[in-house]
Parts: C-alpha cells; sequence; structure tokens
C-alpha cells in the first residue's frame, strides 16, 4: 500500500479564514486536512490531527506538510512531543514557511531539529508576550477609566489599530532574529527562517551585538 501525504492547517474559529495557510500549501502534493479549534488544544486530541497521528502510528503516512511549525501542537513542548513521534515513525516533516525538511534522501536533517525547537520556542514567547501585552494595556485604560465619570465606558480590551506609545528596542521586538543569533546563525538563514527582512534583520544584529559589547 502506497503511504499517503497530508497538508494540515488549523484556525481557532469557524469564522477564522485558513486561506493564507491553504494558499501556502497548495502547490504540494497530498490530502488537505483542516482543524478548526482553539490553538489551546494538544495537537493529539484535535479531530484531524488524531487522525493523522493513528495513520502515522499504523505507518500510513509518508510526509505531513504544514506552512509553519506552530500548527504542530499548543506549546513548545506539545509540538516537540509531535515532532517526536513524527520522527520515530520515519515520517518527512516539511514547514513551508520555513523551506525545511525533517528528512533528506530518507536520512534525517539535524538542522530541523535545531531550526525548529527554535522557533516552536519562539512561537510560544510570541504567544505570551501579546497576552502579557494586552492585559497591561487593559489594566492600565481601566485605571485610567476609574478617574472618569461614567463608569460605563470602562475599557474592555485594546481598539483595533491601536499602537504601544512606549518604544521598545528592536531586540525585544525581534525576539525570533535574538534566538537565531544566539544560536550564530548568519544574516541569510535568519531571513529565511523568520521571513524578517534582511535590512532589519541586520539592525537587530548591530543592536545586539552593540549591547553584547557594552556588557562586556
Amino acid at each position: 500500500m502506497e503511504k499517503k501525504i497530508y497538508k494540515y492547517t488549523r484556525v481557532s474559529t469557524e469564522e477564522q479564514n485558513e486561506a493564507r495557510q491553504v494558499d501556502g500549501l497548495q502547490d504540494y502534493k497530498g490530502e488537505l486536512l483542516i482543524d478548526k479549534i482553539s490553538g489551546k488544544i494538544q495537537f493529539a486530541k484535535r479531530p484531524q490531527a488524531k487522525m493523522i497521528i493513528e495513520a502515522v502510528n499504523e505507518g500510513l503516512i509518508s510526509e505531513l506538510i504544514v506552512f509553519d511549525v506552530d500548527r504542530l501542537g499548543r506549546d513548545t513542548l506539545d509540538i516537540l512531543e509531535t515532532l517526536k513521534i513524527l520522527k520515530t515513525n520515519k515520517v518527512c516533516v516539511n514547514v513551508h514557511k520555513l523551506g525545511i525538511k525533517s528528512f533528506i534522501d530518507g536520512k534525517f536533517n539535524p538542522a530541523f531539529e535545531l531550526i525548529t525547537t527554535v522557533m516552536a520556542t519562539l512561537a510560544q514567547m510570541e504567544v505570551e508576550r501579546s497576552r502579557q501585552n494586552q492585559l497591561e494595556g487593559i489594566a492600565a485604560e481601566r485605571k485610567k477609566d476609574e478617574k472618569r465619570e461614567f463608569k460605563d465606558k470602562a475599557y474592555k480590551g485594546r481598539k483595533l489599530g491601536a499602537k504601544n506609545k512606549d518604544s521598545i528596542s528592536l531586540v525585544k521586538k525581534y525576539l525570533s532574529v535574538k534566538a537565531c543569533l544566539e544560536s550564530g546563525m548568519s544574516t541569510n538563514k535568519i531571513v529565511v527562517a523568520t521571513g524578517v527582512s534582511k535590512s532589519t534583520v541586520k539592525r537587530v544584529r548591530a543592536e545586539y551585538f552593540k549591547s553584547e559589547n557594552k556588557e562586556k
């Protein structure tokens, strides 16, 4: 029996559009599976993902293609556990956004493990940072609201298009680039791995090494 190739995407709700992920995977061969479920749910407990894991354990899959590595779990540990299962069963994982495969000519690609581990960690950091920024913003607006006359205008969340007034350094803004710099990756490889423009990567690199020299 010929093994199958699956393309997997996930969006959080029925209202969200998976078009960006689907478009990114349209040139790949394989059956498309879509989970419309919260990213907080473990990969193996999502309906379509659960079917993938079962098929993997039965030796029915040769390759799994995803738009980005963060589609493979709810957090870093879950993503790494999913990748471990796929590696053990010799299923090639193809991450479109990073342009990298876990197996090349039947041999495991060690660079894949390094890059996906870094990116999975960064994805979780970005989620946590975004959540923390939102909570801090809401708290600040509520504090201001206490001084207002009408309490029914209490702040319910950050308004669309609102921007933080406090500027932050490029290194703090681009945590993915920082992590790649710490792992010793070159500028060109960082551009491919993170999707950040080359000019921005160079600016972050300059600031990063400038701060490193100051600390020394």
